[in-house]
């Protein structure tokens, strides 16, 4: 623990940027984050009119949710050898820009092939997001990364809250091609606003040093963060508790469920999957404002168990409209929050320059295992149901807790918290 001790001792010493920066850099990424959010989950109603159209059912929707999740989750592990060299809100601003032609794109295709390729380009170019959006919040904001990261997922599940309601509006009016065509420009938009931003952290270092010193000091954080157990332990408990980033199911198979299983019409579906997006908005900021004072290892687990019991009732959760929406509430509180209580875990766990590296570690392990959690419930959905399906995403939970045990707790001091 002396390691991390000293990684919290040397954060709250010192203060990045004017006051105007950090300010700029908390808005800019936490509104990215939200349009990154809302394209991604606006599909979620989207599905029901596009898989007649394009005539693909479950196994293929599970196919293309793993393909997007492999694209988007394999380049998430590359970001730490490249923000040596391009500053950081470059990256961003580069992804987003792309992100938003893969999503413009999409309102072209006539194909299931074609929707596939689309759609991993827009999660290539939405990779940059978690690790390296996080990676430059948290080095603005070394003494309050709990509540920062937490406020960034909860922020940009107001994104995710708008995307259901109001893509069920726009098709009432609008053919699904033209929906993605007009939010493509939301992306385009924010990805130019990243070049107007000036990242101070790393500059120094990235006009000074030659390529051999930058691609040798990248390789030697990876190496440090490899060999970090917390880092490899709460990567795992991302890849194996509840289909890693449970989103990427979610986003694939509820609308669908919802309107084939339950009989509920696209309005209906929009309104269920704003309720979850509701909760996840509430849970990760106030679990992440909770981490900050009391043992993040004791919330995450309190986390991870609650989200086992959600996912177990929303398994065999019926059509009654009112105990639906308040299970899909409580589900996303509770499991929207471990993504941005596990990051904090991994902040905490390794020293400033290794971060970037250690975001890279946690974001490519956290998700490897995905690709295949999508194409499994697409499998058991279409063979088996929905109810077992989501049964085996609520006791896979049970591994992360049992992971977590052996996890060192980063708790903050008290004094640290405070610190200015």
């Amino acid at each position: 623990m002396v390691e991390t001790e000293n990684v919290q001792t040397d954060r709250a010493l010192k203060e990045v940027g004017t006051a105007f920066e950090r300010t700029s850099v908390f808005w800019l990424t936490n509104f990215s984050h939200a349009v990154n959010h809302f394209q991604n989950q606006m599909v979620a109603v989207l599905y029901v009119v596009i898989m007649p159209e394009l005539d693909f059912g479950y196994q293929d929707l599970g196919i293309l949710t793993a393909v997007m999740i492999l694209m988007g989750g394999v380049t998430q592990g590359f970001y730490g050898f490249v923000t040596p060299f391009v500053p950081r809100a470059w990256l961003l601003g580069i992804g987003n820009i792309v992100m938003g032609l893969g999503t413009l794109a999409t309102g072209w295709v006539g194909s299931y092939g074609a929707f596939l390729g689309t759609r991993a380009v827009s999660a290539t170019g939405g990779s940059a997001q978690h690790p390296v959006g996080s990676s430059l919040l948290v080095s603005y904001f070394p003494t309050r990364i709990g509540t920062v990261l937490s406020f960034n997922m909860s922020f940009s599940n107001i994104g995710s809250l708008l995307a259901p309601i109001t893509a069920g509006l726009m098709l009432l009016i609008l053919d699904w091609r033209h929906i993605f065509m007009i939010v493509a420009a939301l992306s385009i938009v924010m990805g130019a606003a990243y070049f107007l931003f000036r990242d101070r952290v790393g500059a120094a270092d990235r006009a000074s040093q030659t390529s051999r010193v930058k691609l040798a000091r990248g390789k030697a954080s990876y190496i440090r963060a490899l060999r970090n157990r917390n880092v490899l332990l709460v990567s795992l408990v991302m890849a194996v508790g509840g289909a890693g980033r449970d989103m990427g199911v979610n986003l694939a198979f509820l609308g669908p469920h919802f309107s084939n299983d339950l009989g509920f019409t696209t309005t209906m579906v929009a309104i269920a999957l704003t309720a979850m997006q509701a909760g996840g908005i509430i849970g990760p900021f106030a679990l992440g404002w909770l981490s900050d004072r009391v043992s993040r290892k004791a919330v995450v687990q309190g986390s991870l168990i609650l989200s086992c019991v959600a996912t177990l009732w929303l398994a065999y959760q019926g059509a009654f409209l009112p105990m639906l929406l308040l299970n899909l509430v409580f589900y996303g509180m509770v499991t929207r929050s471990r993504l941005t209580l596990t990051q904090a875990i991994v902040s905490d766990s390794m020293p400033d320059a290794d971060r970037d590296a250690a975001f890279s570690v946690f974001f490519f392990l956290g998700v490897i295992t995905s690709p295949f959690w999508a194409w499994l419930v697409g499998f058991l959905m279409e063979n088996l149901g929905f109810t077992f399906a989501f049964s085996v995403m609520g006791f896979s939970y049970l591994i992360g807790i049992t992971l977590m045990l052996f996890v060192k707790d980063t708790k903050i001091a008290p004094s640290l918290q405070t610190a200015s």
